[in-house]
């Protein structure tokens, strides 16, 4: 008789065997990801985990299309009451065999509340009826009919009497000594499980090393082409975590990637188009016209289908299957690098149903941070206490950036973390003048950047703090100079947002003479060299990284300044608050504005260093009166917060949303949807007539996500409030499982 895993048709035993199959490639991509034991304890995972589902009544549901049948407990649950625990006592300890158990009895997320003692002894009666009919041979699991006796007295005795390896009553806390190899078994088992269920691979064939692909790259570009002295220091750290300062422009990404070796990697990223610049870079200097990135390299973000579409299409390989293998491989974490934001790596630190097998994973990775200092005090917590986690399981960490506070350094240390710290910031000695200051101590108006403008004949940047501040500099400069002012910020509609990235690198790459206004977007995710900035002092961190799009790969030797910071003067510069919303936390606004009051000429990158070690100390911070120890004690209270919630094991989606909370809402303004409106009612007809069961061709898996890309193209990230608080919503239409929310006039 053939019992069935799947309602698909495919078998227990087949369905075993392709886990072992991905059990045998993860071994042999990364075979120090486990000890000996643990691969043995992993294999013994895999081959029970759903031998539970030969009872008759999870069989007689999946022969009769039902979701559940009266009286059916969950399968794992008779899954280990067949583990051979005196054979697993001759090899492993009790810790080990308890969370091999676990492992099994929770790989899903099932409620055993209403399952009582006998009504589980009793099931597991009737199961043992089914093995003589079962081919355990075939899965080389020898039945000895008085081991099996002997087993199955052992489990009754140990499990339903004694609780001495599961608990039906009772959830695994962190504080148990076996709370470890549990997460790791469980985590594994569910990856390789949802692997083989899926059907694709649960590891990128083979391992490549990114950064001799780099090398490989400048090298046929300029022969003369060495790694640098970061470079350098990176690879021979590369058995550490560590952390590092580096300028602008040393090649931070490529050390990094020296770093990360031929292990598997994520690359964390705060802006979206920041990750789609790294994703761009990296696949064109690695894989140059070759169509194989997509077998080691992936890009992973909330709503990344728009950047996948374009990658398949510029490979004219738009085929669907292929699409949907790619999109499922980079959320199952398949490839050896993935490029992400925070939310999609560091979302376990909540502990929700199901985190076991992200920390798997990232047991046997390395991390990449870029510019730690950009997160808000919630993230930064994520990130710290979710790197710890990372260091407990196995996992290494590099953290990268152009500036580190040093109260970033004292809370990393205060979590105990272990790394390697380069004792100096790396510094590119040629490149050490760039920028030429003035502040201004009154808010940000066009009267300099007319007379600059009319001046010379160079292109300016100005980056302001909000969009309505940038809206309103656009206008009062439009009057004057016409066509020759552009505009970018967060509130254009996804496909105006991408046409406006190209046309603002295009200007830069050209050296066109004009100005372009900005936001934050502007500060890490473009790679722009201007000739002039104008912006808005928001803190000293922000400020930095946008005077690194001004002169930023040259020396400037110029009579003017080339950079003009607006602090504000008795009032604050746009979006920046004392108490409610604020772009960024006030103290550290204060701090900043103090520290810079009396900087006229030369900002070295060596001052710019001195000045963040200067001003953002835990000791200056706390003193503060500003401040008031809010940003740091917020760090704190986070952690706490997470490390009190270890064992709640909350909904997923719920975790989704606290990460979405400190993020926006994707939105459609109701301008957009009145000039699309006939086209975008066709669409979405179609789509619910495909959700509702209708329209399942191939064809019409093509229209699906081509439509639902459409709808994306069109839509915008909108603050939370600013939707739901000022009531800014004109209507909401239904599309499948989500909405889509049209912005009122």
């Amino acid at each position: 008789m053939k019992y069935l895993a799947k309602s698909s048709g495919e078998t227990i035993v087949d369905h075993t065997k392709e886990l072992l199959k991905r059990l045998a490639i993860l071994k042999k991509l990364y075979p120090s990801a486990l000890e000996n034991d643990g691969w043995r304890l992993l294999e013994f995972a895999c081959k029970y985990h759903d031998l539970g589902k030969m009872n008759r009544k999870f069989q007689s549901k999946l022969l009769e299309g039902k979701s559940k049948i009266e009286g059916e407990i969950p399968h794992a649950l008779l899954s280990i009451s067949m583990l051979p625990f005196d054979v697993l006592e001759e090899e492993f300890d009790y810790e080990q065999i308890k969370a091999l158990t676990y492992s099994i009895a929770l790989h899903h997320a099932r409620d055993f509340s209403e399952i009582s003692e006998s009504n589980y002894d009793n099931e597991i009666e009737l199961v043992r009826k089914e093995e003589d009919k079962f081919p355990f041979y075939l899965l080389d699991l020898i039945r000895d009919s008085k081991l099996e006796k002997m087993a199955v007295g052992r489990f009754y005795e140990r499990i339903i009497v004694q609780n001495e390896y599961f608990d039906l009553g009772a959830r695994l806390s962190s504080s148990d000594p076996e709370y470890g190899y549990f997460v790791i078994l469980k985590g594994f088992l569910n990856r390789i499980d949802y692997a083989a269920s899926g059907g694709y691979d649960i590891e990128s064939h083979g391992r490549i090393n990114f950064a001799d692909r780099i090398k490989k790259y400048h090298k046929d570009k300029n022969d003369d082409f060495e790694w640098n002295e970061l470079q350098k220091w990176t690879v021979k750290h590369n058995d550490d975590s560590i952390v590092f300062v580096a300028q602008t422009g040393m090649g931070k990404t490529e050390a990094a990637l020296r770093w990360a070796d031929n292990n598997k990697t994520f690359f964390v990223l705060p802006l979206r188009s920041a990750i789609n610049a790294i994703f761009d870079r990296v696949r064109t200097q690695a894989f140059g016209n070759k169509d194989e990135s997509n077998e080691y390299l992936s890009i992973l973000y909330s709503d990344m289908s728009n950047k996948v579409i374009d990658y398949f299409r510029e490979k004219n390989n738009v085929k669907i299957t292929k699409y949907k293998e790619y999109v499922e491989k980079s959320r199952q974490l398949s490839q050896q690098l993935t490029i992400s934001t925070i939310d999609q790596i560091f979302s376990f630190v909540y502990h929700y149903q199901g985190f076991e097998s992200k920390v798997a994973t990232l047991s046997y990775s390395k991390v990449i941070v870029d510019e730690i200092q950009m997160y808000s005090p919630n993230l930064l917590a994520y990130i710290i206490y979710g790197l710890k986690i990372i260091q407990k399981y196995g996992g290494k960490f590099c953290i990268m950036t152009a500036t580190l506070a040093p109260f970033i350094v004292d809370l990393m240390d205060e979590m105990k973390l272990k790394y390697i710290s380069a004792k100096t910031p790396f510094l590119d000695e040629k490149l050490n003048y760039r920028h030429k200051v003035k502040v201004f101590h009154y808010e940000l108006n066009i009267d300099k950047v007319m007379e600059i403008y009319r001046k010379f004949d160079g292109n300016i940047l100005i980056v302001c703090n909000t969009v309505n501040k940038a809206m309103q500099v656009y206008d009062a400069l439009f009057e004057h100079i016409g066509n020759d002012v552009h505009m970018i910020h967060s509130r254009f509609i996804a496909r105006d947002r991408k046409k406006k990235e190209i046309e603002i690198q295009k200007f830069s790459n050209d050296h066109l003479k004009g100005i372009w206004i900005g936001t934050q977007v502007i500060e890490a995710s473009l790679d722009i060299d201007f000739d002039f900035l104008f912006t808005e002092l928001s803190e000293l961190n922000g400020l930095f990284q946008r005077m690194g799009r001004c002169y930023r790969r040259r020396n400037y030797d110029g009579d003017e300044y080339n950079v003009y910071v607006y602090d504000g003067g008795e009032r604050n510069p746009s979006g920046i608050h004392g108490g409610g919303r604020t772009v960024v936390h006030y103290g550290m606004y204060k701090l900043s504005k103090h520290a810079i009051n009396n900087i006229d000429g030369y900002l070295s990158e060596e001052e710019k260093i001195y000045l963040i070690n200067n001003v953002y100390t835990t000791e200056k911070i706390k003193k503060s009166d500003v401040a008031n120890d809010d940003y740091i004690d917020e760090v704190k209270n986070t952690i706490l917060y997470l490390k009190s919630g270890a064992d709640d094991a909350i909904d997923r989606r719920s975790v989704m949303k606290k990460f979405r909370n400190i993020d926006s809402i994707q939105c459609m303004p109701y301008s957009v949807y009145e000039g699309n409106r006939m086209s975008i009612k066709d669409k979405i007809f179609f789509l619910n007539d495909y959700y509702k069961g209708k329209n399942k061709s191939k064809d019409c898996l093509d229209k699906r996500i081509e439509y639902s890309n459409y709808l994306d193209q069109l839509t915008v990230a909108v603050p939370t409030y600013m939707v739901y608080e000022v009531k800014n919503i004109y209507k909401v239409i239904e599309v499948g499982k989500r909405n889509i929310i049209i912005l009122s006039k």
